[in-house]
C-alpha cells in the first residue's frame, strides 16, 4: 500500500506570485511578436501622459526597484523606443522620452494585455473583479505602509 503524502495548498503570497509570474509570462508571449515586454507597458503609458519623467519618478510610479528599472530603460533605449535628455532643471539627472508617442505597437500591446486581462478574470462577475482589484489594492497598500 502507498501512503500519500496530502497536496499542500499554496499560501496567499504563493498564489499571488504565481498569479503575477503567469500574468507576466502570458503577457510576454501576447507582446513580443510586437517587440515589446510585459514590463514596458506601464512606462509606456506614463511617458505618454508625462513625458520627460526621470528614472527615479518612473521606478516610484511604477512600484519597480530602481536597479530593475535601470536594466528596463537600457533595453528600451536599445531597442529605440526611448531616448534621454538632460533634465531642464538639475543637471546632474536625465529624463526619458518616447522616441515615438504615437507608435502602433503601444496601443496594439495594451489592446493585447486587455484581453489577457479578460481571460486572466473569464467567469468571475463583474462584481467579483470589482472585489478582488480592491482586496489587491487593500493588500498592496498594508505591504507600503
Amino acid at each position: 500500500m502507498t501512503s500519500r503524502t496530502p497536496k499542500a495548498s499554496p499560501s496567499l503570497s504563493q498564489s499571488m506570485n504565481r498569479v503575477a509570474r503567469a500574468l507576466a509570462r502570458h503577457g510576454d508571449a501576447a507582446l513580443t511578436p510586437l517587440g515589446l515586454r510585459f514590463a514596458q507597458i506601464p512606462v509606456f503609458a506614463l511617458l505618454k501622459r508625462r513625458t520627460g519623467m526621470t528614472q527615479k519618478a518612473l521606478a516610484e510610479a511604477t512600484g519597480i526597484e530602481q536597479s530593475s528599472m535601470a536594466q528596463l530603460l537600457a533595453r528600451m533605449e536599445r531597442d529605440g523606443l526611448i531616448v534621454y535628455q538632460p533634465h531642464p532643471t538639475d543637471a546632474r539627472s536625465r529624463t526619458i522620452v518616447l522616441t515615438d508617442p504615437d507608435d502602433p505597437r503601444i496601443g496594439e500591446g495594451r489592446n493585447r494585455l486587455t484581453d489577457l486581462e479578460r481571460r486572466a478574470v473569464a467567469g468571475l462577475s463583474e462584481e467579483e473583479v470589482e472585489t478582488l482589484t480592491a482586496l489587491l489594492a487593500r493588500v498592496l497598500e498594508n505591504l507600503e505602509r
